[in-house]
């Protein structure tokens, strides 16, 4: 096949930067440890469907798409980091190809090109991007069902749009509860297309069926609402947070600065060109994409705290979208150039791969300690009940993949993931003339289970290991 322009842009050039986005994340899939909720998902991904399809039912706060695509993969290909990071990798990377499309589609090339460019070079879907966890396929879910939505409304006519906008809002809504904030735009935006009643009637049947599909999780939304409404562990945002967040969306103010700068510029140079570009109604869909989730969950945040990065990640894609049409409106020809090539060469600098400043966990090295301080007579004490997944995927995988008798095998193993002080006063009765090895969840504050055993026996090491655990060694006195 003969390779002209149009056949490289729309063929082998989404291929590219598909190929890009993937191998270089690929490259860092198993630098960092399974941690923080990865473990989590992993545990319960090995139960049965019936299971995973239950565990909304019992305050899992998502819905279970993600974790049946993985509990299909592990069985294929196993629970290393490698491939269980991978289903994640696959969607950043496909959201990066339709960022591309929607910008080439229906603004311009450079439009889909900076746009993927500023996706390719975030910080934030760097790392959650190679998280075994649901947020890069709402990601995805969320560029998809915007490249369709505004495919429905410029080309009405061609209906496989109607099915192709309702299977993405399905990935959306099943991939998390948030999800449902892009229908909600969606429903807003349809009434910009009130005088073209084919658009309209198209864009509701795509809301109403979404609506029917969404129809088995609703009463688990309410409860979940009605649940969170009470409280939860994620405290209410600061007022500076809303721009803190954008901040981070580029990977620091320095970005967000230089942003506001080629705006700036970007506008005295269109009016002493005479080159300002009409806004299209399309952009305003892109800005509200991102806009009212975003600001939505911000000022709900303070009665419902949800503000936090990986929850509000999916507003990255009309944000980044959003600056990027921007600029070309702003700019043409070579000054476009030389401004994205600078814009993306920034963000670049202020990339950050595995940073210990972001999410470091050193969950191997705290099994490595503990594996040297054991004896025949240690007994291992976690707390709070839940931090023991990440220990034990490292510890021994054996009891972490045999979830049918995991409790058993920890309890034979002398390991106890214990819920507080009673429960931990109960196992040490247990085990009167037993070391103890004390691990707690490092970011925990609460030094009420450590107090007291420092009263009843010599603490003989302590170590610290970064936003990840406490380790502590207890003998008898």
């Amino acid at each position: 096949m003969k390779i002209n322009k149009q056949t490289f842009l729309n063929i082998y050039f989404p291929i590219l930067l598909f190929l890009i986005s993937f191998c270089w994340k690929l490259y860092y899939i198993g630098t960092r440890d399974v941690c923080l909720d990865e473990p989590f998902t992993l545990y319960h991904a090995q139960f049965n469907v019936w299971n995973i399809l239950k565990l909304p039912t019992q305050n899992e706060p998502n819905p279970p798409l993600f974790m049946l695509l993985l509990h299909f993969w592990i069985k294929l290909f196993g629970i290393s980091a490698s491939s269980i990071r991978f289903l994640p990798l696959f969607c950043n990377a496909l959201t990066t190809v339709f960022m591309y499309f929607i910008g080439k589609k229906f603004f311009s090339l450079w439009s889909g090109i900076l746009s993927s460019g500023i996706f390719i070079l975030s910080t934030y879907h760097f790392y959650f991007g190679l998280e075994a966890r649901t947020y890069s396929m709402l990601s995805m879910a969320t560029a998809a069902s915007l490249y369709f939505f505004i495919s429905l409304i410029k080309e009405p006519n061609k209906t496989k749009y109607i099915p192709a906008l309702i299977i993405s809002n399905f990935f959306l809504i099943y991939s998390h509860y948030f999800g449902l904030l892009i229908v909600f735009v969606q429903l807003i935006t349809s009434f910009m297309f009130l005088e073209n009643k084919k658009i309209f009637k198209k864009i509701w049947i795509a809301i109403i069926i979404t609506g029917i599909l969404f129809l088995p999780m609703a009463i688990i939304v309410i409860k979940q609402f009605l649940i969170s409404s009470k409280g939860t562990w994620v405290q209410p945002p600061s007022k500076s947070e809303y721009l803190n967040q954008i901040w981070w969306f580029l990977n620091s103010k320095i970005i967000f600065n230089i942003t506001l700068f080629i705006f700036f510029i970007g506008i005295i140079y269109a009016i002493l060109t005479c080159t300002a570009k009409k806004i299209p109604r399309e952009f305003i869909i892109i800005f509200l994409w991102w806009f009212i989730p975003f600001t939505l969950m911000f000022f709900v945040s303070f009665k419902i705290p949800m503000f936090l990065n990986r929850y509000i990640l999916f507003n990255t894609i009309g944000f980044y979208l959003s600056i990027a049409i921007i600029i070309n409106m702003l700019y043409d020809r070579t000054p476009l150039y030389i401004v994205s090539g600078l814009y993306l060469y920034f963000m670049f600098t202020q990339l950050q791969i595995n940073s210990k400043d972001f999410y470091y966990r050193e969950v191997k090295n705290t099994v490595n300690d503990v594996k040297n301080k054991l004896t025949p007579n240690t007994i291992i004490l976690i707390y709070p009940s839940w931090a023991d997944l990440g220990f034990m995927y490292y510890y021994n995988r054996s009891i972490f993949q045999n979830v049918s008798l995991y409790d058993t095998l920890l309890n034979k193993n002398n390991i106890y993931h214990v819920w507080n002080f009673a429960e931990v006063k109960e196992k040490l009765k247990m085990h009167k003339n037993n070391r103890i090895i004390f691990i707690q969840d490092g970011q925990l504050e609460d030094k009420t289970i450590s107090t007291y055993l420092d009263s009843i026996y010599v603490i003989s090491s302590k170590t610290f290991y970064p936003q990840c655990f406490n380790v502590s060694s207890y003998e008898m006195k």
